[in-house]
């Protein structure tokens, strides 16, 4: 995707720097401690009285940020670590929807923080804050190297930016070792190919073992979807979107070809089970990785706990293969936007600037997320934290810069579009005519220019 994230080297030069004048300091701590000092400046006795007294600690009201999200989990650590270094501001979590910012507003207690799935729901009554001026000025993201378009992701076409990421996550390839090693096989070069890995999973599918080149789940089968077509250069967006996601491109020949060859894992290759088979073996459309059955399936953050934890076998990551033109995987990012009635819009971007610390992305590191912003202390956190333990922690490293983000806030009319992927999705494990939904899409494509229009872009 050609959203990259611009990437600065001023915060590695002010941290030189800081070394630098930190160990001058010390340098002309140690010279004025071993010489006389001057008789003319040592400070007198009425000097002394007048002197100024030391400024005190600036005072702060309690503020306590409402933020509305649909769950807490693992972020009530990071909710504790922001609180710590800002006492006076304390987080809580609100039940999430827009009916609830309403109602909130109405009641004289906005909300001020929320996380979104798409932006033009809270746009039409002007309920979000342009971020941008609060970013210009922002020391901690204007310092840090941060990954290219990481900060543009969610750009709306008027050049406003409502909402950023406080979060990334890569997906990757996650292959079981054992499986490889049953059928031969060892583990391939980071530029492997979606063709390598359909070789690769027929050496391993033995419908007589009950293994499987390829999972069957949810995952796998419409994640990988929005993938192939960017690694081949037939759509410069994930989820099949043109440049400017004006257009979705699953009504085009060449996305069309990219998603029956994805299909015909199942139908003709048989390296992924069928419904019929994955129902006699038990297996849902949940991760079934774990079984022990299956040579590779997709990952992300949220299976890696689960992996550690329960696997019997011996695991380990790739990034995802190289198509015709590049290589390319999933970023998902996780939009937070300020409301507009928020009475604490600058303590709440406190919040969004939190995320860009060293303090915070290194907790991301530990909870098996990725991270956005480059540092060598970050690199150093990723290859000892115990999630990684034993496993590849440059295909960790590596996949932090590969296209593409995931499209989604900035799509008018998202949740449409997710109906007609979703039908796309079931197709992946049956002999369904992916064609029919070309119609569906020309429709939503017409829909798509008539709302963009309206709002402007």
């Amino acid at each position: 995707m050609k959203r990259k994230v611009f990437i600065s080297p001023l915060f590695t030069v002010m941290l030189v720097c800081l070394l630098v004048i930190t160990a001058c300091t010390k340098t002309d701590s140690k010279e004025i401690k071993d010489t006389a000092i001057p008789q003319e400046t040592k400070q007198t006795d009425t000097e002394k009285a007048t002197a100024a007294p030391p400024k005190e600690e600036e005072k702060h009201e309690p503020v306590t940020l409402k933020l509305l999200a649909w769950h807490v989990g693992a972020h009530q650590e990071l909710f504790d670590m922001f609180h710590e270094k800002y006492p006076w501001i304390t987080i809580e979590v609100e039940e999430w929807g827009i009916d609830k910012a309403v109602a909130m507003q109405a009641a004289g207690e906005p909300a001020d923080l929320v996380w979104i799935t798409g932006l033009s729901p809270w746009l039409k009554d002007g309920m979000l804050e342009d971020l941008t001026p609060y970013i210009a000025k922002d020391p901690t993201i204007q310092n840090a190297k941060i990954i290219d378009g990481f900060l543009d992701a969610f750009k709306t076409p008027d050049d406003k930016l409502w909402a950023i990421p406080y979060t990334a996550i890569s997906e990757w390839i996650v292959v079981n070792k054992d499986l490889l090693k049953k059928h031969g096989m060892e583990m391939p070069s980071y530029d492997w190919t979606y063709d390598d890995m359909l070789e690769m999973a027929k050496k391993a599918t033995d419908p007589a073992a009950n293994e499987y080149g390829i999972s069957y789940d949810s995952l796998m089968a419409s994640h990988f979807n929005w993938i192939l077509p960017v690694a081949n250069g037939h759509a410069p967006n994930l989820r099949f979107f043109n440049e400017d996601l004006s257009q979705n491109l699953l009504n085009t020949p060449e996305v069309l070809a990219d998603m029956k060859w994805l299909q015909d894992l199942t139908t003709k290759w048989h390296v992924r089970p069928s419904d019929e088979e994955a129902a006699k073996l038990g297996w849902e459309k949940a991760n079934n990785f774990l079984t022990g059955k299956v040579l590779f399936t997709l990952g992300a953050d949220w299976v890696i706990p689960g992996y550690n934890e329960l696997a019997t076998f011996e695991w380990d990551l790739l990034p995802l293969p190289r198509g015709k033109v590049t290589q390319a995987t999933v970023q998902l990012l996780g939009p937070i936007s300020i409301l507009s009635a928020s009475k604490h819009k600058e303590e709440a971007f406190k919040w969004i600037s939190f995320q860009f610390e060293l303090e915070a992305q290194k907790w991301n590191v530990k909870n098996g997320s990725n991270t956005f912003v480059i540092h060598p202390e970050i690199d150093a956190e990723i290859d000892r934290t115990p999630t990684w333990k034993g496993k590849d922690t440059e295909v960790v490293k590596m996949t932090r810069t590969m296209c593409c983000n995931l499209p989604g806030p900035t799509i008018p009319d998202f949740d449409e579009f997710q109906n007609i992927d979703a039908a796309l999705f079931e197709s992946m494990y049956t002999n369904f005519d992916i064609t029919s939904l070309v119609s569906r899409v020309d429709k939503f494509n017409e829909d798509t220019l008539k709302l963009r229009k309206e709002m402007g872009w």
